[in-house]
């Protein structure tokens, strides 16, 4: 038995819908299988041909009726009996995974590049907190001498005006200075 599903929707197409419909149609057990993305008009559209024993057939349209790609949005799912030739399942997924990795490529090449130019930014923003850290560190070391010199001239100023105070308090009670 043959059967042709169509899938339509505002977003069926870039959403991994034919990886996902391969995973399904080989949990089936089908024999053949093929989906494809197509413009009708002004609706995208996933074609699907389906070749099995009726059971694989019905489980595969059953699961494809209840289920879909997680961002996938479907407005309308049409299946009608298909008399035409279907290509084997596995021929399918292997042309399907080849054309999957053909787009992810790019892709994440185009993240390794980002990731390169993030590294990169976060190599200047650890320099710039290194040179702030340095500069916090000469900061620091300005105020300790700056309070190391207030506490030795208030030392100091203290001393003079004790030994003062000693040579008032001599003279008051008639001890001479030596």
């Amino acid at each position: 038995m043959k059967i042709k599903i169509k899938i339509t929707g505002g977003k069926v197409h870039g959403v991994g819908y034919r990886p996902w419909l391969t995973d399904v149609a080989m949990n089936a057990g089908l024999h053949g299988f093929y989906a494809g993305n197509r413009i009708e008009g002004k609706n995208s559209v996933v074609v699907v041909l389906a070749e099995g024993d009726e059971e694989s057939l019905s489980f595969f349209e059953g699961q494809v009726r209840s289920s879909k790609p997680q961002f996938a949005e479907v407005d309308r799912i049409e299946t009608e009996e298909y008399t035409g030739a279907v290509m084997f399942l596995e021929s399918y997924a292997a042309i399907n995974t080849s054309a999957q990795l053909n787009k992810a490529i790019p892709l994440l090449l185009g993240m390794n590049n980002k990731m390169d130019s993030m590294l990169d930014k976060q190599d200047q923003t650890i320099g710039k907190l290194d040179q702030m850290l340095d500069k916090q560190d000469e900061t620091t070391a300005e105020i300790r001498d700056l309070r190391d010199d207030v506490v030795h001239h208030s030392n100091t100023e203290r001393l003079s005006r004790m030994e003062k105070d000693i040579r008032v308090i001599k003279s008051k009670i008639g001890i001479r200075p030596h």
